[in-house]
This record gives C-alpha cells, structure tokens and sequence, in this order.
C-alpha cells in the first residue's frame, strides 16, 4: 500500500485482503501490539522506532512469502526507497510485488485528520510526523507497475476491475 496518512489505506487493505482471501500485515496494528506486549517501541526517537516497526511487518510478510501465502502489506509506502525494498522482499521470496497507491489530495487528507480529533476512529498522527509525510510522500512512478485507487470509486468495483471476481465461496 503506499498513500498518505488518512487517505484510506486501513480500509483498501482489509477489503483487498478479504476480497483475495490473503493475510494482511498492518504497520498500525503491529505498532499497537508491540507496545501493548510490551509496553513501549524500541527506539531511541520516532525514526528509529518505525524502522523497528517496519522490519517487524516485513519479518511477518516475508514469512508468509516464503510459505507460498500471498499477504497484503498495509504501510505508508511513501517513498520509493521503500516500496523497492519490499520489492525485494518479495522478489527474494520468488513472489511477486505490486504497489497499491491510494490518490487522494493533500487537502483531503488533512480534513479527513482534522475530522478524525472528534471522531477518533484511528490513532492521530501529530502535526509534526503528518506535516513531515506531507512534504516527503513520494508518488509512486510508472516504472513502479503501481495500481490506483481513487476514493471517488466504490471499493468493491475497484477490487473486482482488478483483481476480478474472486469471493469466498469461489475461493473454497
């Protein structure tokens, strides 16, 4: 997944995920469970702590990889040092990688934040690291092989333009 804070990510990656039939792996949630387990990120700063965060969910994807199971990784993916490191990671795997951009504006984003302090439906991002993910997010490329998605389109019809029909019941 690569897109801004708040553009949606969460959201496209469970769909993708369900639709698919494939774990997803969350950049979020295994920050949250890490410090629940316990107690706080290792890290001396903000940087180092994502770092850590990041080759965790990469240990998670890789694994998944390596056992022929298709996974959905929800990050920002916001620059393309880092989705080619994933796609790496994949590549190693013998799998193959494909970058999801979620299009959203910049000013979209900050209302879609804005709104969130009064309805707290995910953690908040603080002015610093949102104004910093702001100004360094990197869109993603042609010669990135990347898929778009633009709120505008229901998620369902997305997913099935390209990915095709692939429910449940067809799966099992």
């Amino acid at each position: 997944m690569s897109g801004l804070p708040f553009s949606g990510k969460t959201t496209l990656s469970k769909s993708l995920a369900e639709h698919l039939g494939v774990p997803r792996v969350s950049f979020d949630e295994t920050w949250l469970e890490i410090e629940k387990e316990k107690g706080k990120i290792t890290g001396s700063d903000g940087v180092e702590q994502w770092r850590y965060i990041c080759k965790m969910c990469e240990e998670k994807a890789q694994k998944f990889l390596e056992s022929g199971t298709s996974v959905v990784y929800d990050n920002l993916g916001s620059s393309k040092k880092h989705r080619d490191e994933i796609k790496r990671l994949a590549d190693e795997a013998g799998a193959e990688s494909k970058v999801i951009y979620i299009d959203v504006p910049k000013e979209e984003v900050a209302r879609r934040r804005e709104r969130n302090l009064y309805v707290k439906e995910r953690a908040q991002v603080s002015d610093e690291n949102f104004d910093t993910a702001l100004r360094q997010f990197e869109t993603p490329t042609e010669d990135e092989n990347f898929l778009a998605y633009r709120p505008t389109e229901e998620i369902g019809v997305w997913l099935e333009r390209e990915f095709g029909n692939r429910s449940k019941t067809e799966r099992e």
